[in-house]
């Protein structure tokens, strides 16, 4: 599991990026203007045209390396996750009283041991992904 994490994190990471600084694009474009005792925020234009050209800019002006800024971050979580993932699944499915060659689960009972501990990986994995978005957008 943890492998698998670390692995398929090094692969995605650069997609991810490239979402999120297309969704805060504008929200790190924008200007706050003094006209009158409210402040006014003022638009800017988008800066991509989209993801094809987002990944194009990122690398000329940063280079490949800036893809995976903040990559410490999501692999630790991702690892833990997939661990965590993993340990629940199989706790889950224990106390549902699966006992490997006697007692088999249904499918109903697999589908919440999965969605039990998806639930619980997803619990400890919500501080990483803050602390991600916030470094990509550095």
């Amino acid at each position: 599991g943890t492998v698998g994490g670390f692995s398929g994190k090094l692969v995605d990471y650069p997609f991810d990026t490239v979402k999120v600084l297309l969704q805060t694009q504008n929200s790190l474009g924008s200007q706050t203007q003094q006209k009158s005792p409210k402040h006014t925020k003022i638009k800017q234009p988008p800066v991509y045209r989209g993801a094809i050209h987002c990944l194009k800019h990122t690398i000329k002006t940063n280079g490949v390396l800036s893809l995976y800024k903040g990559l410490p971050a999501p692999l630790l979580g991702s690892m833990a996750e997939n661990s965590v993932l993993f340990l629940s699944y199989g706790e889950v499915k224990r106390r549902l009283g699966e006992k490997p060659g006697e007692k088999e689960l249904s499918i109903f009972e697999l589908a919440c041991s999965g969605a039990v501990a998806g639930g619980i990986a997803s619990f400890f994995l919500n501080p990483f992904e803050v602390i991600k978005v916030q470094m990509q957008v550095m």
